[in-house]
């Protein structure tokens, strides 16, 4: 099978040996695959400044195994251009952390275009932070930077296939009320909790949290219900990977971080 010039992200790369890299990368038609990069970390490779995370690529590939050989590696132009700025500080460590998500919940060669487009969306966004150098323009980093990662979050638990409600409690029935508070079950869904709201969030972030992942505007949210929403979705994403470590919380977000995903 010979594959050119595909849409596609580098999510990290593996030393092969002295000379060579496999390279994980999420490509818009055939979804997470692993790469035979030959030579690619030789000084002189043509390939060495290319293969990067978070730089808009167009890749060719040949070979039908489990991981076949890179042929061709550009940056692709048209949507480099649409890239404000290159990810740094903490707009760098959100990238990583959605990198490293997709390495852990995807299957490979499964193809999944919304989440492609979708991850595309979150860098171009990251990027234009990461350009907002003044400091009233960081303190309002830190919603956006949630509310970016709860949609990507959303949009990839749908789309590995995990099939979490957010429309209606556990029974696929009773939709969620906006007065209500829920706590997440694995495995079941939301499940009323009366009016004990430890541990548990409210129907109406519930909703916003689905409006915003299927594209509506939803509810405006404020500071405190965003930061439920991310203990809301790092408990559901801890559960969905079998409580796997997520390396990126320890190595890329050191406690005095504007943002903890």
């Amino acid at each position: 099978m010979r594959i050119n010039q595909e849409p596609a992200f580098v999510l990290l790369n593996r030393a092969y040996s002295e000379s060579s890299w496999i390279v994980e990368v999420f490509s818009k038609n055939h979804g997470r695959l692993a790469l035979m990069a030959k030579g690619a970390r030789r000084v002189k490779s043509k390939h060495k400044g290319v293969l990067l995370p978070f730089q808009p690529l167009l890749l060719s590939w040949t070979g039908k195994g489990e991981i076949p050989i890179l042929t061709g590696a550009e940056i692709d132009q048209r949507e480099f251009s649409l890239l404000d700025h290159e990810l740094c500080g903490d707009a760098l460590v959100c990238g990583f952390y959605c990198n490293e998500l997709i390495v852990n919940l995807l299957h490979r060669h499964d193809p999944h275009k919304d989440l492609f487009t979708c991850y595309q969306h979150t860098i171009l966004a990251l990027g234009c932070i990461s350009n907002k150098q003044a400091a009233e323009a960081r303190a309002q980093s830190s919603e956006v930077f949630g509310q970016l990662l709860r949609d990507f979050e959303q949009t990839l638990i749908k789309e590995a296939g995990y099939g979490i409600s957010f429309a209606f409690e556990a029974d696929g029935k009773t939709a969620i009320s906006d007065h209500q508070y829920y706590r997440f079950q694995q495995g079941q869904g939301f499940i009323a909790s009366g009016s004990d709201k430890d541990r548990a969030v409210s129907g109406r972030l519930i909703k916003s949290l689905a409006a915003t992942a299927a594209g509506n505007s939803g509810e405006p949210v404020s500071a405190t219900e965003l930061t439920e929403a991310k203990h809301l979705m790092r408990s559901i994403l801890n559960q969905t990977l079998g409580y796997k470590k997520v390396v990126s919380r320890e190595l890329f977000f050191p406690r005095e971080r504007l943002y903890r995903p």
